[in-house]
């Protein structure tokens, strides 16, 4: 995708895909207004691509207004997402003219002509995706026992669970779940995939205050102040 710097965007965050757009869309409202927001987020659809798509912001002519981009990656598993996103940087300063500062932290801006700053998730010590973070608040509740008890059958008859597939596979079926219950309301059972979660009927504004996400409030402060 080609990037976007609408006019008086100051603030570019660049995420992997559309679940991670509509995440961090509904966490800015929650946080603040979004018409009043200084940040444009766009997708570089997937981490082989980052590279490339920094390459392109650089190239865009409205460039020269953004003071601070801040970049949003899953850990996965079994990879260096931090590490990742740094040789991204450093490639991508190769090609173009005003070269970004490459983050030594994650969660701290790196500060030049242009500031970088970047986010793991769930978080840098622990792998998974945004999947797993969205699980998090659900950790006491009973459908997430009945899915995870789901999953371990499907194990004891010897069937290879991948782990970048049991993530999303988790979520689908604690949504299913929900949406089997009382607790789902008008056309919950039409919807299934993450992006669709943040709009169900049984889905509280007050999650967005959750632990879970304290270190996404804090990425989104660090990168809009």
């Amino acid at each position: 995708m080609k990037p976007k710097i609408p006019e008086g965007k100051t603030r570019l965050l660049l995420v992997e895909g559309a679940e991670d757009q509509e995440f961090f869309i509904q966490l800015g409202g929650r946080l603040t207004s979004t018409d009043d927001w200084l940040v444009q987020i766009n997708r570089y659809r997937g981490r082989s691509e980052l590279e490339d798509f920094l390459i392109a912001v650089a190239g865009h002519p409205r460039f020269g207004q953004v003071e601070t981009i801040g970049i949003v990656r899953d850990a996965d598993f079994n990879t260096d997402a931090f590490q990742s996103v740094q040789g991204a940087v450093r490639r991508a300063n190769a090609e173009i003219q005003q070269a970004l500062p490459v983050p030594e932290k994650v969660m701290v801006m790196a500060e030049g002509s242009k500031n970088v700053i970047v986010m793991i998730m769930p978080s840098y010590e622990r792998q998974g995706m945004l999947e797993d973070l969205i699980m998090d608040i659900f950790q006491s509740d009973p459908i997430t026992t009945c899915v995870d008890a789901y999953f371990n059958c499907i194990r004891k008859h010897g069937i290879a669970i991948l782990e970048h597939k049991l993530s999303k596979g988790r979520l689908r079926a604690f949504v299913t779940g929900k949406n089997v219950s009382n607790q789902a309301n008008g056309d919950d059972s039409e919807k299934l995939y993450l992006s669709d979660v943040f709009h169900m009927s049984w889905w509280k504004p007050e999650f967005w205050d959750h632990e879970a996400f304290l270190d996404a409030r804090e990425f989104l402060a660090l990168l809009t102040n």
